[in-house]
């Protein structure tokens, strides 16, 4: 797969750092040219990135940013809609701000980078790829994080309506599901003890968190041409999480790992 995007210029949100990062890094590796959009900077930036200051939340912040892209580039071929937030809290307690930054930064965000792609990429003539980053959240129910759960739910309905606008154009839109993911959200949780690590790890069939470059190797394989027959579709990343009928089998149920 090395270098299998040579040509294609890519559009990463909330690239600066966790997953984006991982994601940027990785296609720049396949051959992509590669702008991440963040309103912050890079915690290490990386070679072959160009990195734009953007707040996904705002239509014309948006809109500045694919016009450098303009610019610079001439084209978009890659979508990856990764930008999110999280904030914990109860119904009845989380106040709306906290409820409507998430949702606006997940949901909205895609909404507007997409609605600034879709006509470049008609125009285009050739087609493209869009990725939005939803979550095992999407399916499950997650206590304290309604607001999470509600955006990247939307984001999987938003993806496949979108899916069969956009399909007559060559355009495909994905999404890729992370389950408990190494990342800084994951941190956040841990430190104000929402999550605990043990506790995730015991749902988790194959035992441990994912890494970044797992759920990076699925957002590459959706934006190249091996996933070229692959449109409406969300790829889980999870370890087997959200499948898992029985959270802790019996030992007889289990296949023995030696």
């Amino acid at each position: 797969m090395a270098q299998s995007l040579t040509g294609k210029v890519a559009v990463v949100t909330g690239a600066a750092r966790g997953i984006g990062d991982t994601i940027a890094t990785k296609l720049v590796a396949d051959g992509a040219k590669v702008f991440a959009l963040d309103k912050m900077p890079p915690d290490e930036p990386q070679a072959g990135i160009t990195y734009l200051q953007a707040d996904v939340t705002d239509p014309g912040s948006v809109k500045e940013a694919f016009s450098a892209i303009d610019s610079q580039a001439g084209r978009v071929d890659i979508l990856v809609s990764n930008a999110g937030i999280q904030r914990v809290g109860l119904v009845g307690q989380v106040s709306f701000a906290d409820f409507t930054s998430v949702v606006a930064t997940h949901l909205n965000g895609f909404f507007l980078c997409a609605s600034e792609v879709v006509p470049r990429m008609v125009a285009q003539g050739k087609g493209g790829a869009i990725v939005a980053i939803a979550s095992t959240a999407a399916f499950v129910g997650l206590p304290g994080r309604g607001p999470y759960c509600a955006a990247k739910a939307g984001i999987l309905g938003l993806m496949r309506a979108l899916s069969l606008e956009v399909a007559t154009s060559g355009i495909r839109v994905n999404a890729v599901a992370p389950g408990f993911t190494r990342t800084k959200f994951i941190e956040q949780g841990l430190a104000d003890g929402s999550l605990r690590e043990d506790w995730m790890v015991s749902r988790v069939p194959m035992k441990r968190l994912a890494t970044t470059d797992e759920i990076a190797n699925a957002v590459c394989f959706l934006s190249g041409d091996q996933s070229t027959y692959m449109t409406g579709q969300t790829i889980v990343v999870d370890g087997g999480w959200i499948v898992q009928g029985i959270p802790e089998a019996p030992t007889w149920l289990q296949t023995p790992a030696s």
